[in-house]
């Protein structure tokens, strides 16, 4: 609107462009507001020239609702016709050269995903700053060592299960507190392995809210949900609003802390090399670029994408609902495999994946899980 009105000093209102004559004055306002460049046929700022287009999409409809309202069919009349031309002709004006400048930015964007070590690296930093800050708080309460707790273990938690940010962040203290603690589907656990069957036992899962609504998993080993017990400990003493939701609360206000904030701050702590690269959409598709080392059936890659909340094979998740039991045993051997290094995935499928887990090596798990030695 201010670069219209710049261009067009009889431009002052909304429904001054919103007319059929004024087309081509919207049309070069957003250029010149997005920096397209004529000779290149290309766009400084494509997806802000392609938001301008839904934008005034949506003014126009309200500019007609609005005419309705008061009776005015000359305004109605206009604004319709405008909306003919904004649907019709846009696209070929603007909206084509735009998404071209768009692929044309990814395609030149370099795509690095973190190394298997500085993902490491991260972690081992990560359980230091939290066991310092949990053994000051079973002490004392210090606000100080409360946030650093907070943080450190969304942070973990991102980082385990590679989750977005946003749907581990926004965890609510009840769905934590309704934690499915339902027999497990005994048909299904007998056909794991010991491993696989220990590791059932060993990670808690919670579903969470996830993009587009829809259900996602999130996995706590142990040690997260004791440090969270802590944390619950002291949440009314540290500050936190009763009425505050979410479990990673912020005191003194309703709102939660920001994965990506933590993430930004452990990752440069963590002395790692490209710490950039340690945020949770880089981390997601490290997970998608590992499974390519793994001999992974059609049915194991789906359970992969299940996990990761990835919106493919629909009609499938529509018949058939993932086991928790065979998610929890299956995909929790692909993230401790994950943490020790790209070398334990190369060729293998679920079957043959054996992970060291707690510090523990795969063959005296093993060993305890098949003469019943209670870990």
């Amino acid at each position: 609107m201010l670069t219209a009105k710049a261009m067009d000093s009889t431009v002052r209102t909304l429904e001054d462009i919103c007319v059929p004559k004024k087309f081509l004055l919207v049309v070069n306002a957003a250029k010149k507001l997005t920096e397209f460049s004529p000779s290149k046929n290309e766009y400084g700022k494509p997806s802000t020239a392609v938001r301008v287009g839904f934008c005034l999409k949506g003014a126009v409809e309200v500019l007609i609702g609005q005419s309705l309202m008061n009776d005015d069919d000359l305004a109605e009349k206009k604004a319709k016709k405008f909306l003919e031309l904004l649907e019709k002709n846009w696209k070929t004006h603007v909206a084509v050269s735009a998404h071209q400048s768009m692929q044309e930015k990814r395609w030149n964007k370099p795509d690095d995903i973190p190394l298997t070590k500085n993902v490491m690296a991260l972690r081992d930093h990560l359980r230091m700053v939290e066991d310092k800050a949990r053994a000051e708080l079973e002490q004392q309460l210090s606000l100080t060592a409360y946030k650093v707790l907070n943080e450190s273990i969304l942070a973990q938690l991102i980082v385990f299960n590679k989750r977005r940010e946003g749907e581990a962040s926004r965890l609510t203290l009840e769905a934590y507190k309704k934690v499915n603690t339902n027999p497990i589907n005994e048909d299904i656990y007998s056909t794991l392995s010991p491993l696989e069957k220990e590791l059932s036992k060993q990670l808690t899962r919670i579903e969470v809210r996830g993009k587009r609504g829809k259900k996602v998993p999130v996995f706590f080993t142990h040690r997260m949900m004791e440090s969270i017990q802590v944390l619950l400990k002291w949440r009314d003493e540290a500050g936190v609003p009763t009425e505050n939701p979410y479990l990673f609360a912020r005191a003194g206000v309703l709102t939660n802390i920001r994965g990506c904030d933590c993430l930004r701050k452990y990752a440069e702590e963590s002395k790692a090399e490209n710490p950039e690269l340690l945020r949770s959409t880089k981390l997601r598709k490290q997970v998608a670029t590992l499974c390519q080392l793994l001999d992974l059936d059609e049915q194991e890659l789906e359970q992969v994408a299940r996990f990761m909340g990835h919106d493919i094979r629909v009609h499938r998740d529509f018949y058939r609902q993932t086991d928790k039991t065979f998610q929890i045993a299956k995909i929790s051997k692909l993230l401790f495999a994950m943490e020790q290094g790209s070398s334990t995935l190369t060729g293998r499928n679920f079957n043959t994946l054996h992970p060291s887990v707690s510090g523990m090596y795969v063959h005296t798990l093993l060993f305890l899980c098949t003469h019943h030695v209670v870990v």
